[in-house]
């Protein structure tokens, strides 16, 4: 997961965590939280995702006229466990065991290295983006609000420096963008910002030096009931201070849509970089081909069948590298 504070790494695995509940029942399959070999990890995964869905349930339930709460800012780093595992099979059965990593936004600019190395042992990087100040005021707001700069600093040196040349999958992951998606017409308002606020990093992607990435754009509705408003512009010391509104629609429910689309794309980009790394003998760069080796053919078919799910349409762009995906 990479992003600054308050953009919304961990809402966004907790309305995944929600949303994938339903969505892996059509697929035949099982999700589960918690690392199967890390006692207690389940019941901590879903202590806190459970806190957090309390409060995006509140923001949207909350008095009056516009929304008011949240989820508070990741005070230190954590990891949550996902597993995939077909439908009526006992407990021993084969699980596919999906980890990612959140931790305080504000190591971006005060522990990048880490977030340096987090980047490098991962196969998938998530990146988080707040949508209102990516589009309002054609991104005055962009980056300041999603330290887009130095994102793109990180993401370019990390891909540099490994020269192990493993395929890599680049999610960019805009989130609280239901405004912009309640029109047909509008979507693309999305990729077009993307594209200009995430000019240079895409650019630079498209180069041969990075043939092993590949990158897509997939919009995530965190909380469905909720739309982006306006901006309160406040002074303080001299400085101009955004504050960003959102109106509550007559619907009082949490209703994220699309919240399980990044984890089609990774579990599609998986599979094909498992079969692939078989067939032409890279199986040392791929450090997921071990977890595919020990999966029975019934859920490496329900896997295969849950990833064939990812759009590609209505703000959904494969911006490079679709070969490499399944």
């Amino acid at each position: 997961m990479l992003g600054p504070t308050g953009v919304g790494k961990t809402t966004l695995l907790t309305v995944m965590r929600k949303q994938m509940n339903s969505a892996v029942d059509v697929s035949q399959l099982k999700l589960d939280t918690g690392h199967p070999q890390i006692p207690g990890s389940a019941f901590e995964t879903d202590q806190l995702l459970q806190k957090c869905l309390e409060d995006l349930d509140q923001l949207v339930k909350s008095k009056g006229y516009y929304a008011q709460g949240g989820i508070g800012g990741t005070g230190e780093p954590k990891k949550f466990y996902f597993n995939l595992s077909k439908l009526k099979k006992n407990a021993s059965s084969a699980k596919l065991v999906l980890e990612f990593q959140d931790y305080p936004g504000g190591w971006i600019e005060k522990n990048a290295s880490q977030v340096l190395d987090y980047i490098k042992d991962s196969s998938v990087t998530i990146l988080v983006i707040d949508t209102p100040p990516l589009i309002h005021k054609k991104g005055k707001y962009h980056v300041s609000a999603n330290k887009s700069e130095i994102v793109q600093q990180i993401l370019l040196r990390a891909y540099s420096e490994d020269n192990s040349n493993k395929r890599r999958l680049l999610i960019f992951a805009p989130v609280k963008c239901e405004k912009y998606l309640q029109k047909a017409n509008e979507y693309r308002q999305i990729e077009q910002s993307i594209r200009s606020g995430y000019k240079d990093l895409i650019e630079s992607l498209n180069s041969e030096e990075f043939s092993n990435v590949s990158a897509v754009i997939t919009p995530v509705q965190t909380v469905g009931n909720v739309l982006f408003s306006y901006v309160e512009e406040i002074e303080e010391n001299g400085k101009t201070i955004p504050k960003f509104w959102y109106e509550k629609t007559n619907k009082h429910e949490l209703a994220p849509y699309d919240a399980e689309q990044p984890l089609r794309y990774i579990l599609g980009f998986a599979l094909k970089d498992a079969l692939d790394a078989k067939r032409t003998q890279r199986i040392e760069l791929v450090n997921w081909f071990r977890d595919m080796l020990g999966l029975d053919d019934d859920l490496k078919t329900a896997l295969q069948k849950f990833g064939e799910g990812c759009k590609k349409d209505g703000g959904f762009v494969v911006i490079k590298g679709g070969h490499l995906l399944g």
